[in-house]
């Protein structure tokens, strides 16, 4: 007995507004289309020389953006039923990034209208298709029992026309008009710069980060270029860049930043156990004296199509240990080669496969070998400049404590000078290690003003420390004003040696102290009668 089997609307929703975490994640699927449009483009010999781009323009009256491409098009003859299937791609995952006929619906849950323009060398005619997404919004309201088939709410919501056309033009435009106030990252040229510079398939910055070329080099040396596509903003007409420089800023407490410098690349190509390339990559070689602050920057980046996989922070993984926090230390990308290691339909991870096992085991093994080289073998210097932003950080937020009244108790005072005293010593020896590096010659000349700048810092530090110990000594306890005047001097005594409790029992717990003591201020705030 056959089945009738129904694919209800809400696979609309699903694909649409349920698919990504983040709304720029939209962008990027449509300029993976549109970059294989183009490479089909370049193998038809429709472009030659590099000369496809992607343009995007943004309007922010109307809320609009459009991202138009100038690669093969799709004929007339097949637009329409091309671009209304629903995971029905023709393309070869193989070579395609995109290919499971899904990612283009991604617009329909931030815009009022989402349009597909088209045009194919040789046609007179443009196809125009625009989806209603207004009225799909209605459709797909639970209430609402109007259609309850996928493929009755896209007869509805989903339209198509022929307009003129020149002969010669070919391209591919997706336009997302009246995008909604709360998704103003889409229509936001600074949000989508510095998406874009992460995520798309661009070169880097020649002019910023001299290596490019040797690592633009090696790859293709080894037979695997990275595939490089022209993205730009129709208003700037410059082309967008990774943002990869020469220096990298180090240190996670802004007051304590300091620059590493890129002093070399090293690369690292893998293949597996049947001979077939598996992945190729690039890091940057520096001094690794703290984790990279930036975030556009910091961590090694996982590739597929020179297209970001997941965020900075999936490369964490393959750390045997505190993964994050060693994988901030690096900068890098890993170019995955083999067509078995598929990305999944959010593009945040791998599909779990033979292959990506795989992978896994020889990244993890690389990751090891980074941690001893680099991260556990670094030099006396990085690990004084560690401590010491540690310790200047630590002494920084003691100061904040006592400036905003923590002082609650004789036990609090003699905890904050124990602590002070620990944080000068601290900073004292770190300092004592850098002034010997500088007097031997031992630090390399591109970090020497680093070192310098560290020095002079812990030499600010001991005016500072006279001066947070004086305010511990001399002041008043913060109890001094919790009780109203109503209570007797007697009473504000016992208060006091309550506090004085409490600070004792929980020292090794502070702020479970603080919530009793304002527990206690807060009953006591009214004397009762």
């Amino acid at each position: 007995m056959m089945v009738k089997i129904v694919a209800g609307k809400h696979i609309l929703e699903s694909l649409s507004l349920g698919m990504y975490s983040n709304p720029l994640d939209i962008l990027r699927e449509y300029i993976q289309n549109s970059a294989d449009s183009i490479d089909d483009a370049y193998d038809h010999g429709l472009l030659n020389n590099e000369s496809g781009e992607i343009i995007f323009s943004i309007n922010e009256k109307t809320r609009s953006i459009s991202i138009l491409d100038n690669g093969m098009g799709i004929p007339m003859a097949n637009a329409v039923k091309k671009l209304s299937d629903i995971g029905n791609s023709d393309k070869d995952y193989n070579k395609s990034r995109g290919f499971r006929g899904i990612g283009r619906l991604g617009g329909l849950g931030y815009a009022t209208s989402l349009f597909f323009i088209t045009s194919a060398k040789g046609e007179a005619k443009r196809t125009v298709i625009k989806w209603d997404c207004i009225r799909l919004k209605q459709l797909l309201a639970p209430s609402n029992k109007e259609k309850e088939d996928i493929f009755e709410v896209i007869d509805d919501v989903m339209s198509f026309d022929y307009e003129d056309d020149d002969l010669q033009s070919h391209y591919f435009e997706v336009r997302l008009d009246g995008i909604k106030d709360d998704f103003k990252c889409l229509y936001t040229a600074e949000n989508i710069d510095s998406y874009l510079a992460d995520v798309a398939p661009v070169d880097f910055d020649s002019q910023k980060f001299p290596y490019s070329t040797e690592i633009k080099e090696h790859f293709a040396k080894k037979g695997h270029p990275i595939p490089n596509y022209k993205i730009c903003h129709v208003r700037r007409n410059k082309p967008i860049y990774k943002l990869y420089t020469r220096s990298l800023s180090t240190g996670m407490h802004k007051q304590n930043r300091s620059k590493d410098y890129v002093k070399d690349v090293s690369f690292v190509y893998e293949e597996t156990t049947d001979g077939n390339p598996l992945y190729i990559g690039w890091l940057a070689i520096t001094d690794f004296s703290g984790q990279i602050s930036d975030e556009r920057l910091q961590g090694i980046r996982l590739r597929k199509g020179n297209i970001l996989i997941g965020e900075s922070t999936m490369f964490s993984r393959f750390f045997p240990s505190e993964g994050n926090v060693a994988n901030k230390m690096f900068a890098g990308e890993i170019h995955i080669l083999h067509p078995d290691i598929i990305p999944n339909t959010k593009r945040d991870d791998f599909e779990p496969g033979p292959v990506y096992q795989e992978l896994f085991e020889k990244l993890s093994a690389w990751a090891e070998s980074l941690n001893t080289t680099y991260r556990r073998g670094t030099s006396k210097i990085s690990s004084a400049i560690r401590k010491l932003d540690n310790a200047l950080a630590e002494q920084q937020e003691l100061a904040d404590k006592v400036n905003s009244g923590s002082i609650s108790s004789d036990t609090k005072r003699d905890k904050f000078i124990e602590d002070l005293n620990r944080i000068s010593k601290i900073i004292a020896n770190s300092k004592k290690e850098l002034d010997t590096a500088v007097r031997k010659g031992t630090v390399d000349p591109d970090r020497k003003e680093t070192v310098l700048k560290k020095i002079k810092q812990a030499d600010d530090s001991d005016k500072s420390v006279v001066q947070i110990s004086n305010k511990v000594i001399n002041a008043d306890y913060a109890t001094k004003s919790d009780l109203p005047t109503s209570y007797s001097r007697d009473e504000k005594k016992v208060y006091q040696r309550i506090i004085e409790v409490i600070d004792s029992f929980f020292i090794k717990d502070p702020n479970v102290a603080y919530n009793l003591r304002e527990a206690i201020k807060t009953e006591l705030s009214v004397k009762k009668k």
